[in-house]
This record gives structure tokens, sequence and C-alpha cells, in this order.
């Protein structure tokens, strides 16, 4: 199994046991697994990245902000999975990922970086 599946594994996982809970206790169960998940990426990177998905999940709906979620995940992890994200969700990525450029590993800020040029972002 690969990171990413296992990621998505996890985080359905989390839902799960959510349950029909609140949305505010929802997005805080949300922002422990990503952190947790994520312990090597430093921490102003995944607040800004956290909120970024908050944004997602109140203006376009859980749905999209998971789909959202998972392909962060898939840059973090240095196996983008093609998530369609806009050009703005691409500039709010690297705004967030710069947050932390002095401290993130070389090889992820260069990943994650190229993508956005890519993606016609930077």
């Amino acid at each position: 199994m690969q990171e990413i599946d296992r990621f998505r594994k996890s985080l359905d996982s989390t839902l799960k046991r959510s349950g029909p809970s609140g949305e505010a206790r929802r997005l805080e169960d949300l922002r422990r697994f990503f952190y947790g998940e994520f312990r090597s990426i430093p921490q102003e990177a995944l607040e800004a990245l956290f909120a970024s998905f908050e944004q997602t999940w109140k203006a376009q709906g859980q749905e999209r902000a998971l789909v959202w979620l998972g392909g962060v995940a898939s840059l973090l992890l240095q196996d983008f999975d093609g998530t369609d994200f806009s050009r703005e969700e691409w500039a709010d990525i690297k705004e967030s990922i710069l947050l932390a450029q002095g401290e993130l590993d070389l090889d992820l800020l260069t990943y994650i970086l190229t993508l956005v040029l890519d993606h016609k972002a930077l």
C-alpha cells in the first residue's frame, strides 16, 4: 500500500470515528489527524494548510474539502495524485509551504514549488 493510500484509509477511519458529531468536532478531529500524519512538516505550514482546508470546507463543502486535503497530502508525500486545484488554491499552497521554507526538507520544497510552477501559480 502506498503512503497516499494509507493516508486516505486513515482519513476515512477518522471521519467514521467522528460519526455524526457536529462540524466543529469533526474539523478538530481532522486537524489532529492531519497534524499527526505530517509531524515532520513545520507547524506554521501545517496551520496555514489546514486553514485553507477549513476555508474550502466552509465555501465548497465537505466532499471538495476532503479531495483538497487528499491532494495536499499527496504533495507532502511527494506523490501528487493530480488533484484539480484552482490557480488560487495552488497559490495558497505555495504561500503555506513558503512559510516554512527555511525548515522544510529541500527535496520536498523543490517538489511542491515545481508543481506550483507547472500550474502557473508561482
